[in-house]
């Protein structure tokens, strides 16, 4: 089984997305700094709750319920965000980019691999310190929906792969000229046709001849 077939048959819901044959060359989720604000939104209010539980008196019971059920809502926000997380996919084939977004309503935009002109790149100081960052994918001075895509992990790493994938490729896809040394030059012509048995043409000479004295 390729990679390809075994990445689909354990997430099947990219594999409507995915052409027949078509060869995956990354993917990857958005970096898990988008789940931070939830988590700790969800990680903070229930320690209040607990708080607040704690130091209440007996005529709070009613209260207390209410915050209870204001904190699932809570809690319920997070895992919405953890499943929309984990919808998120960035994906590079051998034909295209692609990105797949949304839990209930799914978007997906591509990019044909060899329509892209350039990437831009940028990693704030957030992104150095936590390995993610922003890239700008740029298609021939047309604007595309897969146009930015941020919070990409391990940014600095697939930039490169990026790059020397899509810009450089390697000499068996694409052969470089070789220069020829000029030891193995080929002939000038005139040594050619020595070599090769075959008598040049003679420069024209200019023949002087002298009149004959009819007297002798």
């Amino acid at each position: 089984m390729s990679g390809t077939e075994d990445f689909l048959r354990r997430h099947r819901g990219l594999r409507k997305y995915v052409l027949s044959g078509e060869e995956i060359v990354f993917a990857t989720h958005r970096h898990w700094i988008l789940l931070w604000e939830p988590a700790l939104t969800t990680v903070g209010s229930f320690a209040l709750l607990v708080a607040i539980f704690l130091g209440a008196s007996s005529g709070m019971r009613d209260v207390l319920v209410w915050l209870f059920w204001a904190w699932a809502l809570v809690a319920l926000r997070f895992v919405w965000k953890y499943v929309e997380w984990r919808q998120d996919w960035l994906l590079m084939t051998k034909l295209r980019l692609m990105s797949v977004t949304g839990f209930l309503v799914q978007t997906v935009a591509t990019m044909p691999r060899d329509k892209v002109t350039d990437i831009g790149y940028r990693q704030n100081l957030l992104g150095q310190l936590l390995n993610y960052g922003t890239f700008h994918f740029e298609s021939a001075g047309q604007e595309q929906e897969l146009n930015t895509v941020d919070y990409v992990p391990s940014s600095a790493t697939l930039y490169r792969a990026l790059m020397e994938d899509l810009f450089h490729p390697t000499p068996e896809k694409e052969p470089r000229p070789v220069a020829m040394p000029p030891s193995i030059m080929p002939p000038r012509q005139e040594e050619a046709d020595d070599d090769a048995g075959i008598p040049s043409t003679p420069r024209t000479q200019r023949i002087k001849v002298r009149p004959v004295d009819p007297a002798g």
